[in-house]
C-alpha cells in the first residue's frame, strides 16, 4: 500500500461506470504511469492503482481480485472487466490495455501514451462543456426576465381586470418551477469537478468559513424569521440578512481565490521540486531547503510549513498529506498524492515532478477558462437582479398610488355610486387583496434571490459557501430597491 494510503485509507467507491467522469480517468491514468515508472511489478502497478480512493479504482480492484483471487492471468481479467463497461472510453482503455499486457510492452510506457492521450480528452471535453454553459447561461438570464415579467404583468392587469387569485397563483407556480429548472439546467450544463477538500479539512480561511456559518447562518434566519412575524417591513428584514451572512461570504470569496492562486503555482512547484532532488541527488527534504519561496507566493506559507514538519522528523507521508489537505484544494492533494507516492516507491523525482505538474497545470487552466466564464456570468447575474427587482417593487408601488390617486379624487359621498359606475377593477380590491399582491411581489424577490444565488455558485463551482457572498449582495441590492422604490414613485405621482 502507498505511503498516502497507509495514512489516510479510504474505501473505493462503489460505482458503474458510466458515471465515470474523464477527469477521473485521467487522474487514474497518471498516477498509474507514475508508479509504474518507478519499476514496479505488474501485480503491485494494479494493488496501488484499486487502492488509490477514487472511483475509478474500483474497475482496477475488480482486475486485481480476478487475478489474485481466482487466478487469471491480467490480460484476461482486463478484458472480462472492460468488455461489460457500457462507457465506451473505459471500455477501450481496458481492451487496449489487455492488448499491450498480452503483447509484452513494458506497462510504464503504456500507461504514460495513455495518460497523455486521455489529458487531451479530457481537455477537449471540458473546453465543450464550458460551451455549453455558455450558452446555458444566456439561455438562464432569458429565463430570469421571463419570470419577473409574469409577475410584472399579474400586477398590471389587476389594474384592467380581475383575473382571480388562481390564475396568479398558477402563473407565479410556473415562474417558481421554471426558476428551480434554469438552476438545475445550470448544474447539469458546468463542467463535473470537485474542487475543494472535504471538511473537516481544509485551508485555515475555509476552516474558519465553516465555523463562523455554523454560528451566523443559524443567527440569520432565526433574526429574519422573528422580524418577518414582528411585522417588521421586509427592506429591514433583507438588510439584517445581509448583513450577518457578509462576514461569511466575504472569507469565503477570500478562500476560494487563494485556493485558485495556490492550484496556479503547485505545478511549478512540483516540477522545480523534482528537478532539484534529482540534479542534487538528495531527498525531497533537502531539496525543499534550496528552493527560493517567494517563487510561490501563494504557496509560500504551506511550503514553509511542510519543510518545518518535514525537518522534525515527522513521518513524510503524513506530512504531504498535511500539506494538500491544508491547502483546501482537491486538485493540490491530489498531484501531492502523485508526486509523493511514485518518489516514496523508488520513482525518478524529476520524471514524478513532471507528470504531477502536468496533471495540476493543465486541470489549472481549465479552471482558469471556467472563471472567466463563470465570473462573466456572476455580475450580469447581479446587475440583471437588481434591475429586476427595482422593477418590480416600482410596478407595484405605480398600482398602490394609482389606486390611491383615484380613490382620492372620488367624492366621500357618492363614493360608492362611483366606484360601481367606474368599471376599474383596481377600485374594488381590498385592502387585503392590494396586501396579496405586495405578499406575490415580495415572494419573487425572495425567490430571485435564493435562485440567482445559487445558479451563480452552480456555474463557479468553487468554494460551495460563497453561496452567503451572493445571497448578501443580492440581498442588499434587494433592500435598496425596496427603500429607493415608494419614495421614487411617489415623488413622481
Amino acid at each position: 500500500m502507498t505511503a498516502f494510503s497507509k495514512s489516510s485509507p479510504k474505501r473505493t467507491p462503489k460505482v458503474s461506470s458510466e458515471e465515470l467522469s474523464a477527469f477521473e480517468l485521467f487522474y487514474q491514468l497518471v498516477y498509474m504511469s507514475a508508479t509504474a515508472a518507478a519499476g514496479l511489478s505488474r501485480s503491485k502497478v494494479f494493488e496501488f492503482a484499486s487502492q488509490l480512493g477514487c472511483r475509478v479504482a474500483r474497475l482496477f480492484q475488480d482486475v486485481d481480485n480476478l487475478a489474485q483471487k481466482f487466478h487469471y492471468d491480467y490480460p484476461t481479467a482486463c478484458r472480462m472487466v472492460g468488455e461489460p463497461c457500457k462507457q465506451e472510453d473505459v471500455k477501450s482503455f481496458f481492451l487496449r490495455f489487455s492488448d499491450a499486457l498480452e503483447s509484452g510492452e513494458p506497462t510504464s510506457a503504456f500507461l504514460y501514451r495513455e495518460a497523455m492521450a486521455q489529458g487531451e480528452h479530457y481537455s477537449n471535453e471540458y473546453e465543450r462543456d464550458l460551451e455549453s454553459l455558455k450558452k446555458w447561461t444566456d439561455a438562464y438570464s432569458s429565463l430570469i426576465i421571463s419570470e419577473a415579467l409574469i409577475v410584472i404583468i399579474n400586477l398590471i392587469s389587476t389594474m384592467i381586470y380581475d383575473m382571480g387569485t388562481a390564475l396568479m397563483d398558477g402563473l407565479i407556480t410556473i415562474a417558481v418551477v421554471m426558476s428551480f429548472f434554469g438552476v438545475w439546467i445550470l448544474t447539469r450544463a458546468a463542467p463535473k469537478e470537485k474542487m475543494t477538500v472535504d471538511a473537516p479539512a481544509g485551508s485555515r480561511e475555509q476552516v474558519i468559513c465553516r465555523r463562523l456559518l455554523m454560528i451566523l447562518g443559524p443567527l440569520a434566519g432565526l433574526s429574519m424569521l422573528v422580524m418577518v412575524l414582528s411585522g417588521a417591513k421586509w427592506e429591514w428584514v433583507m438588510l439584517v440578512g445581509a448583513g450577518l451572512m457578509v462576514p461569511v461570504g466575504c472569507l469565503s470569496v477570500w478562500a476560494d481565490t487563494r485556493r485558485s492562486k495556490k492550484e496556479k503555482e503547485i505545478g511549478p512547484f512540483l516540477r522545480s521540486l523534482g528537478g532539484m532532488a534529482t540534479s542534487m541527488g538528495t531527498t525531497l527534504t533537502e531539496a525543499l531547503g534550496h528552493i527560493e519561496l517567494k517563487s510561490f507566493p501563494g504557496l509560500q506559507a504551506d511550503i514553509a510549513r511542510l519543510g518545518l514538519r518535514l525537518r522534525a522528523r515527522i513521518s513524510p507521508a503524513m506530512c504531504w498529506q498535511q500539506f494538500g489537505g491544508e491547502s483546501g484544494s482537491e486538485l493540490i492533494r491530489q498531484a501531492t498524492g502523485i508526486f509523493y507516492d511514485a518518489i516514496s516507491l523508488g520513482g525518478d523525482p524529476e520524471e514524478a515532478g513532471g507528470l504531477s505538474s502536468m496533471f495540476a497545470t493543465k486541470t489549472s487552466l481549465l479552471r482558469a477558462k471556467r472563471r472567466v466564464v463563470s465570473s462573466t456570468f456572476s455580475w450580469l447575474t447581479v446587475i440583471m437582479h437588481g434591475a429586476l427587482v427595482l422593477l418590480l417593487v416600482l410596478v407595484l408601488q405605480i398600482v398602490i398610488e394609482f389606486r390611491g390617486l383615484i380613490v382620492a379624487a372620488i367624492d366621500p359621498n357618492v363614493a360608492t355610486d362611483a366606484m360601481q359606475a367606474i368599471s376599474v377593477p383596481l377600485l374594488q380590491f381590498s385592502e387585503g387583496q392590494l396586501a396579496f399582491l405586495g405578499n406575490v411581489t415580495v415572494a419573487m424577490i425572495v425567490l430571485l434571490t435564493l435562485v440567482n444565488s445559487t445558479a451563480i455558485v452552480s456555474a463557479d463551482g468553487g468554494f460551495k459557501l460563497k453561496v452567503c457572498f451572493y445571497l448578501a449582495v443580492l440581498q442588499l441590492i434587494s433592500a435598496v430597491a425596496f427603500f429607493a422604490g415608494p419614495p421614487f414613485i411617489q415623488a413622481i405621482m
